[in-house]
């Protein structure tokens, strides 16, 4: 391994590869899994401070100045190279604006109405929005009828947990899981745009502009809809505040990103299989949140959606290799 002279990340060096394919993907899939899990998370946790009492825009905003404060300090600690300015850009705009700033705002506000399962569940439909984007945006991004195919079956899935509400217009149920859905499509958008702009690996100081791009977004927002600028008094806060800077925050954006990087957004999203299980056990278990029969049909169709897609990567991936045994196919699902 050698380090990266800008950005201060481990990056393989020239040296021939020792690791086997089946260590590989094994690797690929623990990553995708912690992942995960760090994320479910944090839905759950999210709604349980927002029922304490903390502002949506004011909590997403300081969680997020405390990510970017956490991440400057280790930054310094660990003496990582800073990035050149030009190389900021794309990840403020894209990441901190789209990806984390509007996503973050859109999802708490959503929270206000939404249990924390039933977000989890909704925004395991990022990588259908991501894929749907990539076919436009991202060169050799095409999918066949498997492809398709787990779009249309994925979408529906989201369309049964959103348009039931409309029957009850009155009620706060449809705007905060549509709210939840609109976040899901900026994290998409951002997540391909980044990837067709930005070619620097991911450091400690890039994450740091990112999330203070995303902090001051969320806080001009709260000021504009003159949120209370207190978190209040809830026992709950405080707690929630801190395990969402250190755990969904700092350690699974970092690791987001770098799959992202070096795989991509389409194979950074399959965290989607895993995100909304843990939301929905991590809300069931621990907050008491109800699961209903319609967020685990939407959950299995949305799952369903992404198996397909990943199918179609898979067999594209294959081809135009030239490989057919079914270990290369694996492999190339893995990597």
């Amino acid at each position: 391994m050698s380090t990266n002279v800008r950005t201060g990340v481990a990056v393989p060096s020239s040296s021939p590869d020792r690791t086997g394919p089946g260590e590989r993907g094994r690797s690929d899939l623990a990553l995708v899994i912690l992942l995960g899990v760090l994320w479910g998370t944090a839905f759950p946790v999210i709604r349980a401070g927002i029922v304490a009492g903390a502002p949506p825009l004011l909590f997403a905003a300081v969680r997020y100045v405390l990510t970017a404060g956490a991440l400057v300090l280790i930054a310094i600690v660990a003496r990582s190279e800073r990035p050149r300015l030009g190389d900021l850009l794309s990840p403020a705009v894209f990441g901190g604006l789209l990806m984390i700033g509007l996503y973050g705002g859109l999802l708490y506000v959503g929270e206000e109405s939404t249990s924390g399962g039933l977000a989890a569940v909704l925004t395991a439909s990022a990588p259908l929005a991501s894929a749907l984007f990539g076919y436009r945006l991202l060169p050799g991004e095409r999918f066949g009828r498997w492809g398709l195919a787990g779009l249309l079956v994925g979408f529906v899935g989201v369309g049964i947990l959103v348009l039931p509400q409309l029957g009850t217009p009155s009620s706060s149920g449809f705007e905060g899981p549509t709210l939840v859905v609109a976040a899901v499509i900026a994290f998409a958008l951002g997540s391909v745009l980044l990837r067709r702009t930005s070619h620097a690996t991911p450091g400690l100081w890039t994450l740091s502009v990112q999330f203070a791009v995303a902090g001051g977004l969320v806080e001009t927002l709260a000021l504009l809809t003159r949120e209370p600028m207190s978190l209040g008094s809830g026992a709950t806060v405080v707690p929630a505040l801190g395990f969402l800077v250190v755990f969904p925050g700092i350690l699974g954006y970092s690791l987001y990103f770098y799959i992202h990087h070096s795989s991509g957004p389409a194979r950074a999203n399959v965290v989607g299989y895993v995100n909304p299980a843990t939301g929905l056990l991590v809300g069931l278990l621990v907050f008491g949140e109800i699961v209903t029969g319609v967020e685990i049909g939407g959950l299995i169709l949305i799952a369903a959606g992404l198996f397909l897609l990943q199918r179609e990567r898979s067999r594209t991936t294959v081809r135009s290799s030239g490989v057919a045994s079914p270990t290369a196919a694996t492999a190339s699902q893995k990597h």
